[in-house]
């Protein structure tokens, strides 16, 4: 079983059920529609061991790089862990999930949600100078549609970029999966769930 999901062995980017897989261009639309996403990183300490770490941020897919932005505090674990592989690199994995309905079902295991996500393989590194500024503007007007840097705020400054660190993570590979049905799938020969039940819903309410 291990095998299977061996990256050596088999590229892990390529999803087991082939119907929810998607292409370049809705992958490049949900990275360019959805604003918050995870970062994953490791940090290997000085005895061997690997310490894993994810990191919730905002981002910018820029398509003319093929690269994904964010930034963090100047210092903390997403800088510490890449600049561990700062020469060449530090591979990292991003996601990105647009949720939908929660669906019922009357078998715990078919209990589901409408989902589309992206994940992204790749090597991040830390970005300095005009690389950060440019990085940090494309973000900065991204996650805010219709704000310009240096027109509707004050120019980044050399002392802003010394106070936070900016990444670019290079994409190697991607995934893109999609699971948006109208409901769940039930199980025959078990009661129906209650009315009160049965809706799909999101959360905070009803559909």
């Amino acid at each position: 079983m291990s095998g299977f999901y061996d990256p050596a062995q088999r590229d892990p980017s390529v999803g087991r059920r082939p119907q929810n897989r998607r292409d370049d261009a809705w992958i490049e639309a949900l990275l360019l529609r959805v604003p918050l996403g995870r970062v994953a990183t490791v940090y290997r300490g000085e005895d061997d061991r690997v310490w894993p770490f994810v990191t919730p941020l905002a981002f910018a897919y820029r398509p003319e790089w093929r690269d994904l932005v964010y930034h963090t505090n100047v210092v903390g674990r997403l800088r510490a862990n890449t600049e561990q592989g700062e020469a060449q690199g530090h591979l990292a994995t991003f996601e990105v999930t647009e949720t939908g309905a929660l669906l019922p079902s009357n078998s715990p295991l078919e209990l589901s949600v409408q989902y589309r996500s992206v994940i992204v393989f790749g090597t991040a590194r830390v970005l300095h100078g005009e690389d950060a500024r440019a990085a940090l503007t494309t973000l900065s007007e991204r996650v805010f549609p219709g704000l310009r840097v240096g027109m509707h705020t004050r120019p980044i400054t050399d002392a802003d970029l010394a106070r936070t660190g900016v990444y670019a993570l290079s994409i190697e590979r991607w995934s893109g999966k999609e699971n948006w049905p109208g409901g769940a799938a039930q199980e025959e020969g078990w009661p129906a769930l209650p009315a009160h039940l049965a809706a799909p819903f999101v959360p905070g309410g009803r559909t």
